[in-house]
């Protein structure tokens, strides 16, 4: 018998909904193995709110519900049991690094229940924090360690009979995404627990690329070159979401597009706006640059509006020129933060509302911090034209977190070599400091020298924060 595969999906208990499909990873490889005729489960481990609404983070997997679809229906959604382990051959974890710890409980479960069987670790955290993967040991340690993408190490593994390698083993590949015409799996019952809103719509997410042509000295994406999938798998995704969302009982639905590039030109921009038409979306959300908005205007976002745009994320970072001088925002062209202001005005004359994304700089002071503000309060305070789905008026939003200079950042590399005057890092990086929410859904920190206290940072992320609309 062909060998099985168990996609896992550890706990992160500092999203607000754990059923947000912030990794599509499984799904698409879940996909993938079905067309080369492997057969593959998921299992999607969450912790339940309490009576308060709050979901404290685990302290073992025993404090953790578990969710088994397989062929897209539900087999268990029990409390956890090491046994659902039984039965599969490889176990296959998509981390990002608030999950980090979760996967390691994951792992020595699988070495106590199933001791035959292999582990293989992926996601954004194998790729960032590779050396400390690698470098795990004990029951811990996993069998295959998948920085890239996954699709050529899995098939390579299940053909060859999953052959021991030693715990660790790197298997980098990066694919050929014309191949991936299929759309990821969608199940219906993860999807119907799925809550995330655009302009009052009940909204799915899906990626048109992979990888980021920008260079932000704060940011992991740009390391790898920008790669996008086909057409057809983006229409096949389309129709896919459309469907369930139908079979959900939806007439109006959304979608959004977590893209690292994002709306790039006007070219690009109009011909996603035709595929989301014609899959019947009566709204969508997507992310841009500022400046992008401001070289192109209408062109850009006027096929987005006109097809049901509500929505545009963009990554504004900061209110300080200095600080946008040193983030290198636009590839070593200078941005301007003027640039940010006319691009919120842009896009709220066309009925679109602004998420505008802030970071706190550890080298910032008083100065830095008050330009932010003034920025941040710009645009909870603009006015957006039309409303959303709901007949509610359609606000801008506003989010702040304080900058983490994950490793294979520009960033990372500069504060470890002195780079910053009146920043160092701490000596080692407590690794709960590196989520990006932190231990406690505030953001983590890893310094041992800061401009100002870190109580004054925090100051400015809650005041921040506090401006968000209730709604968006």
């Amino acid at each position: 018998m062909k060998p099985r595969t168990l996609f896992v999906k550890p706990p992160d208990p500092f999203l607000d909904n754990e059923f947000v499909y912030q990794q599509l990873a499984p799904h698409y490889l879940q996909s993938w193995l079905n067309v080369h005729g492997y057969e593959s489960a998921l299992l999607v481990l969450y912790v339940r709110p309490r009576a308060d609404g709050t979901r404290p983070p685990p302290k073992r997997l025993a404090d953790c519900h578990m969710l088994l679809v397989e062929d897209g229906q539900p087999l268990l959604d029990a409390p956890f049991d090491s046994a659902v382990f039984a039965g599969f051959d490889l176990i296959a974890q998509s981390v990002m690094t608030p999950q980090a710890e979760y996967a390691r409980w994951v792992t020595a479960a699988v070495r106590r229940e199933q001791p035959r069987a292999r582990v293989m670790l992926g996601g954004s955290h194998a790729r960032y924090y590779l050396e400390q993967v690698v470098n795990e040991r004990g029951l811990e340690a996993c069998d295959y360690v998948v920085p890239h993408d996954g699709w050529q190490p899995l098939l390579e593994v299940l053909e060859a009979g999953l052959p021991d390698r030693g715990r660790g083993h790197v298997m980098s590949h990066q694919h050929d995404l014309s191949e991936i015409t299929m759309a990821p799996t969608r199940p219906e019952e993860l999807m119907a627990r799925y809550r995330y809103e655009i302009a009052g719509l009940p909204a799915f997410h899906t990626v048109t690329a992979l990888g980021c042509p920008f260079t932000c000295h704060f940011c992991e994406a740009g390391v790898e070159r920008t790669r996008y999938f086909p057409t057809a798998m983006i229409d096949n995704d389309l129709r896919t979401m459309a469907a369930t969302h139908r079979a959900l009982g939806r007439e109006h639905y959304a979608v959004m597009f977590f893209d690292d590039v994002g709306l790039l030109n006007p070219r690009q921009t109009r011909a996603l706006a035709e595929r989301v038409a014609m899959h019947g979306y009566s709204a969508w959300r997507a992310f841009t640059h500022a400046y992008l908005i401001v070289r192109h205007g209408d062109n850009l976002l006027g096929p987005f509006a006109d097809t049901g745009g509500r929505r545009v994320g963009i990554g504004l970072e900061t209110g300080s020129q200095r600080s946008l001088d040193m983030i290198n925002k636009r590839n070593g062209k200078r941005q301007k933060v003027e640039e940010h202001y006319e691009a919120v005005r842009i896009a709220n004359r066309l009925g679109i509302a602004v998420d505008g994304f802030t970071m706190i700089y550890p080298w910032e002071d008083e100065t830095d911090l008050r330009a932010t503000d003034e920025l941040v309060e710009f645009i909870v305070s603009n006015p957006v034209v039309g409303e959303d789905h709901l007949g509610r008026p359609l606000k801008n939003s506003v989010d702040s977190t304080i900058m983490v200079p994950y490793q294979g950042t520009q960033f990372n590399t500069m504060l470890k070599a002195g780079a910053v005057p009146g920043v160092t890092l701490a000596a080692e990086d407590p690794q709960r400091a590196l989520y990006y929410k932190g231990v406690d859904a505030s953001s983590g920190w890893v310094y041992d020298e800061t401009v100002l206290p870190r109580e004054r940072y925090l100051q400015a992320q809650s005041y921040r924060n506090s401006l968000r609309p209730s709604y968006r």
